[in-house]
């Protein structure tokens, strides 16, 4: 399994908050390993509020108003990142160019764009493929 020794910073998926935050997701016990790492090595997280956005409404739907408030209270444990407008233009453009053959999402789109570009290629935790078909550091 992949460690995050040495690492200074992730940037952290809807598929990891939701796992980390719903006991019946299936990834729930790798999610906690991942959160207790990251907070033995003070390893700063970013995020971004579109994030935020998704993760609150799939836990809400899928698992229940709890989780959701509960992940709702905890944001302030994470570094919002805020997009400049020619970000999202550029985000939009990746999406147009992949989405029809690698199903990407707008926003996993606008967060690759925001780790390769601000973040300077930071490691990202997602438990879906999302961010390795777009050739990024992942880590599951």
């Amino acid at each position: 399994m992949s460690t995050l020794r040495g690492f200074r910073s992730v940037f952290c998926d809807t598929s990891f908050f939701v796992a980390l935050f719903s006991k019946k997701d299936a990834e729930h016990k790798r999610a906690l390993q991942l959160f207790r790492e990251m907070k033995e090595e003070k390893i700063c997280i970013y995020t971004s509020w579109f994030i935020i956005s998704e993760t609150i409404t799939v836990l809400l739907y899928r698992y229940g108003y709890t989780e959701a408030r509960i992940f709702g209270e905890s944001i302030y444990l994470y570094q919002a990142v805020h997009p400049k407008e020619s970000q999202y233009h550029q985000a939009l453009a990746l999406f147009n160019l992949y989405a029809k053959d690698k199903a990407i999402s707008f926003v996993d789109a606008l967060s690759h764009v925001l780790i390769t570009g601000l973040l300077k290629n930071i490691p990202a935790i997602s438990f879906d493929e999302d961010f390795r078909s777009l050739g990024l550091t992942t880590i599951s």
